[in-house]
C-alpha cells in the first residue's frame, strides 16, 4: 500500500501538470484563431499573469510541443490507474487466500458454496475497477479545478458561475446515487447466490444427465437468473443515467456560462475564446468525475462484502499452540463433549485411545459423531469439553505445522487437483522426492496402473478426468496421504469404492504401515475393520461399546446386527 501512496501522489502532481498544459494549449488555440482572423502574423498569449507576443510560426511550435507533452503526461495518467488498479487486485486476492486459509476450520465450514469463489473473482475485479474509477475520477477533478482556476483568471464571474453550479448539480444527484447503490448492494448480493447455484449445476451434472432438466429444475434456474437480472437492469440504468442527465444539465449551465459572460461586457476575443474553450472541457471533466463516483457507488457493496470477509476470516483464526512434537506415540478422546449449537449435542462424552502400531476402527449408524470424531482428531474442530490427548498431552497445546507433518487423512470423498498424477501425489508438498511419491505410489497398489498409462506419473487427472477410475482416484488419495511417512493416519471409508481386489491390496498395505502407525478407521465394512485391534460402536453421539471384534459381537447390539447383514450378503441365495 505504500508504493500505491506513492503512485497516488504522483498521479495529483501529473494531473496538475496536465491541466496545466491543457488550458495553455487552449488559451494558445484560442489567440492563435483570433489572430488569423484579423490577419495579424503574431499571437498574444494572455493566460493570467503570463502575456506574452509570438510569431506565428513559434505559437504553432509551443502548441504542438505542449500538445506532445500533455499527451505523454495522459498516457502516464492512464497507466498509473491501471497499475495501481492491478495491485490493488492482487494484494486482495492474496489477503483473501492467506486469510481463508489461517481460519478456523469451523469458520471455513460456514462458507457458503461459491461465496469464497464470488468474493476472489467478481468482487475482487469490481474493487479493482472502482480503484481505476478513483484514479480517473481523481484526475477529472483536478483537471476540472486546472481548467476552473485558469479560466478563473480569464474571466472570473463566468468561471465562478459555472464551477458553483457544477457543485450544486453533484450534490442534487447524490440522491440518485444513493437509489444506486441501494440496487448494486442487492446485485452483490444475488450474485453470491446465482455463483452458488452455477456451483450446484457442475456438481450434480452426472445426475441431471441421469434424471433430466426438468421443468422445474429449469424454471427454478430461470428464477435465479431472473433474480440476478432485476438489480443488473437497475444499476446498468442509472449507471448510464446519471453521466448523461448530468451532461444535459451542465450544456444548460454552459449557456448560462455564456451569458453571464455576455452580460460582463467582456470585449478581448481571445480571452472569451480561451473561457468557452476552457468551460467546455471542464463540463467533459465534470461528466467524468460523475461517471467515476457513480460507477465506485455501484461497486461500494462488493468492497463492504470483501472488508466483512477478511474481518471474519482474521477474527477466528486456527488455533496455534506453541508444543513441539517429536514423535506420536498415542492418541485419543478424554471425556470429549462437542455441539455445533448449543441445543444440538453431537458428541457426550467420548473416551478412547489407541497406541502407535494399533488401529482402531469406529463405526456406528449415520449420525452417531464418527465424522465429527474425525474432524476433533484432525484439529479441524475443537471440543466443546474434554480434550483430543497426543502423548498425554492436549493437542491444542501442539504447534499447527509440527501437528500436520506427522498426521494425515484419506476423506471419503477424494478430491483432486488438475495436475499430473505425480503433482496430485505431491500435493504442493515440495520437498518430496520423485523417489518418495512412487514408493507411497506402490505401498497404495496404484503404481501397477500409473505406469501403465501412456504419459506414466506425468498424466493429467482431477476431478472429472475421464482417465481414472473411482478406485484409481481414492488409492492416488491414499498415496497422497503415505507419501510424507505420517505417525497418524485417519481413514474415512478407505475402501468404499474399490473392487474386491483392490481392497485386498489396500489392506495389505495398511497392515504393513501399521507397525509403527497409529490408525484410525471410519468404516462399514467388516472386511476392512477386520485388521483393528479395537473398535468403537458410537451410537448417538456416544461410546455404546469398546473392543475386540470377537469381544463386540457378544456386547454390541449394532456390531452383531452389521455383521449378521454382512454374512448374508456372502451367503449365496
Amino acid at each position: 500500500m505504500h508504493g500505491s501512496r506513492k503512485w497516488l501522489a504522483l498521479l495529483v502532481a501529473l494531473a496538475v501538470l496536465a491541466g496545466l498544459l491543457e488550458a495553455s494549449v487552449l488559451a494558445l488555440i484560442a489567440s492563435m484563431a483570433v489572430s488569423l482572423s484579423e490577419g495579424d502574423r503574431s499571437t498574444t498569449l494572455r493566460l493570467g499573469p503570463v502575456d506574452a507576443e509570438m510569431s506565428q510560426t513559434a505559437t504553432f511550435t509551443v502548441a504542438i510541443a505542449l500538445t506532445l507533452g500533455r499527451t505523454l503526461i495522459q498516457l502516464a495518467l492512464a497507466y498509473l490507474p491501471a497499475q495501481i488498479s492491478a495491485k490493488v487486485m492482487a494484494d486482495l486476492r492474496l489477503q483473501l487466500f492467506t486469510a481463508f486459509t489461517g481460519t478456523s476450520w469451523s469458520t471455513k465450514a460456514r462458507e457458503r458454496d461459491g461465496a469464497f469463489q464470488t468474493l476472489m473473482t467478481q468482487n475482487v475485479t469490481n474493487v479493482s475497477q472502482a480503484v481505476t474509477g478513483l484514479g480517473n475520477g481523481m484526475t477529472a477533478t483536478i483537471m476540472f479545478a486546472m481548467m476552473v482556476v485558469v479560466a478563473l483568471m480569464q474571466n472570473a464571474l463566468t468561471a465562478g458561475v459555472l464551477a458553483a453550479a457544477a457543485l450544486v448539480l453533484f450534490v442534487a444527484l447524490r440522491p440518485l446515487s444513493r437509489i444506486l447503490r441501494r440496487h448494486a448492494k442487492g446485485l452483490s448480493r444475488e450474485a453470491v447466490s446465482f455463483t452458488e447455484t452455477v456451483q450446484e449445476i457442475v456438481l450434480i451434472a452426472e445426475e441431471t444427465e441421469v434424471f433430466g432438466a426438468t421443468r422445474h429444475y429449469v424454471s427454478s434456474f430461470q428464477q435465479q437468473v431472473d433474480r440476478v437480472r432485476r438489480p443488473y437492469a437497475r444499476t446498468r440504468f442509472l449507471s448510464a443515467a446519471l453521466p448523461a442527465l448530468y451532461q444535459s444539465v451542465a450544456l444548460t449551465m454552459l449557456v448560462v456560462a455564456l451569458i453571464a459572460v455576455s452580460l460582463s461586457g467582456a470585449t478581448d476575443l481571445a480571452a472569451l475564446a480561451a473561457v468557452i474553450l476552457m468551460l467546455i472541457r471542464a463540463l467533459t471533466y465534470a461528466q467524468q468525475i460523475q461517471t467515476a463516483v457513480t460507477g465506485i457507488d455501484e461497486r461500494v457493496p462488493f468492497i463492504y462484502q470483501i472488508a466483512d470477509a477478511l474481518e471474519r476470516y482474521r477474527t477466528h483464526p486456527q488455533q496455534e499452540g506453541a508444543g513441539e512434537l517429536d514423535a506420536v506415540r498415542s492418541l485419543g478422546l478424554e471425556n470429549v463433549s462437542f455441539a455445533y449449537r448449543e441445543d444440538l449435542p453431537v458428541l457426550s462424552g467420548v473416551s478412547f485411545s489407541v497406541a502407535r502400531g494399533e488401529a482402531v476402527g469406529i463405526v456406528g449408524p449415520s449420525g452417531a459423531g464418527k465424522s465429527t470424531i474425525v474432524q476433533l482428531l484432525l484439529r479441524l474442530r475443537e471440543p466443546s469439553s474434554g480434550a483430543v490427548r497426543v502423548n498425554g498431552q492436549d493437542v491444542r497445546e501442539i504447534r499447527r505445522a509440527d501437528w500436520r507433518q506427522k498426521v494425515a487423512y484419506v476423506p471419503q470423498s477424494s478430491q483432486l487437483i488438475r495436475g499430473s498424477v505425480r503433482d496430485n501425489i505431491r500435493f504442493h508438498r515440495e520437498w518430496l522426492t520423485d523417489e518418495q511419491i512412487e514408493v507411497a505410489a506402490r505401498r497404495a497398489h496404484i503404481d501397477e496402473d500409473i505406469v501403465s498409462w501412456p504419459e506414466g506419473y506425468e498424466t493429467i487427472i482431477g476431478q472429472r478426468a475421464s482417465a481414472i477410475s473411482g478406485g484409481q482416484r481414492q488409492r492416488v488419495c491414499l498415496a497422497r496421504a503415505l507419501a510424507d511417512a505420517p505417525q497418524v493416519l485417519v481413514l474415512d471409508e478407505p475402501t468404499s469404492a474399490l473392487d474386491v481386489r483392490s481392497e485386498e491390496a489396500v489392506r495389505e498395505s495398511l497392515h504393513e504401515i501399521k507397525t509403527d502407525t497409529i490408525l484410525v478407521l471410519i468404516a462399514h465394512r467388516l472386511s476392512t475393520l477386520s485388521m483393528c485391534d479395537r473398535i468403537v460402536v458410537m451410537v448417538d453421539g456416544r461410546v455404546s461399546a469398546a473392543g475386540s471384534p470377537d469381544d463386540l459381537l457378544s456386547h454390541s447390539d449394532f456390531f452383531r446386527e452389521v455383521n449378521e447383514i454382512t454374512q448374508r450378503q456372502r451367503t449365496p441365495s
